[in-house]
């Protein structure tokens, strides 16, 4: 080795920092993975997708923290991943429908934002896995949040009703599987600071029930 020159190890060190580093900046500040344990987004989510996060669009989150930075409003419709409130430990998705100052009502599976209907249009009905590979059946809906149009899975009958005042800085968020989701219609509302991220990309996506790929799943947006 001539004089001067760096021995092979810290080369070699030196480059796994840098990958190591830029891996955390990407991961805590640009894009995350994010796989789905359960039924409670379907039909827009299945279970067993694995998806890409984007982590800017609501702010950049100090990792371990809950201070953000360059706070942005999350817009009604999105898929937002976010700390769960009742338990820090564990992220949460769902979709959003409530914004700061809005009057939530939901009343025999039907939402109200405002004192508005929000427009549904029945499609038929859908099979699907729950996340212990049961089966349920449900209708399929199309529903229109400010123009975002997405598909939903609902039965006659609500598992939650009541209305809420939705506090400045905060987010109501349903499910899009209405009778099988866990949320603020249970455990209140989302912090604008415990907000991740918005669900961009399904990735991968493995039907456990079938032991399989769902191909045709690979590569879709989700909206």
């Amino acid at each position: 080795m001539k004089r001067g020159e760096k021995p092979v190890w810290r080369e070699w060190l030196e480059s796994l920092l840098i990958i190591a580093v830029l891996a955390i900046v990407i991961r805590s500040f640009i894009v995350a993975p994010f796989k789905i344990p359960s039924s409670s987004m379907v039909p827009t989510l299945e279970v067993g997708d694995y998806l890409f996060v984007l982590r800017y669009p609501y702010g950049l989150t100090i990792p371990w923290t809950h201070v953000q930075l360059f706070s942005t409003p999350a817009r009604r419709g999105d898929v937002a991943v976010f700390v769960y409130p009742e338990d820090e430990s564990k992220d949460y998705i769902k979709r959003i429908v409530g914004l700061p100052g809005d009057k939530i009502i939901y009343r025999n599976n039907r939402l109200f934002i405002n004192g508005r209907e929000i427009e549904q249009h029945k499609l038929g009905k859908r099979a699907y896995f729950l996340g212990d590979g049961s089966v349920d059946v449900s209708d399929v809906y199309e529903e229109d949040l400010d123009g975002v149009r997405h598909r939903i899975l609902r039965k006659d009958y609500s598992i939650r009703d009541g209305e809420w005042t939705v506090p400045e800085g905060h987010y109501f968020v349903l499910g899009d599987n209405r009778n099988n989701s866990r949320d603020s219609r249970f455990w209140g509302f989302v912090p604008q600071n415990y907000l991740v991220g918005r669900a961009a990309l399904i990735w991968w996506s493995w039907d456990h029930v079938k032991g399989s790929v769902r191909w045709e799943r690979l590569g879709s947006v989700v909206h």
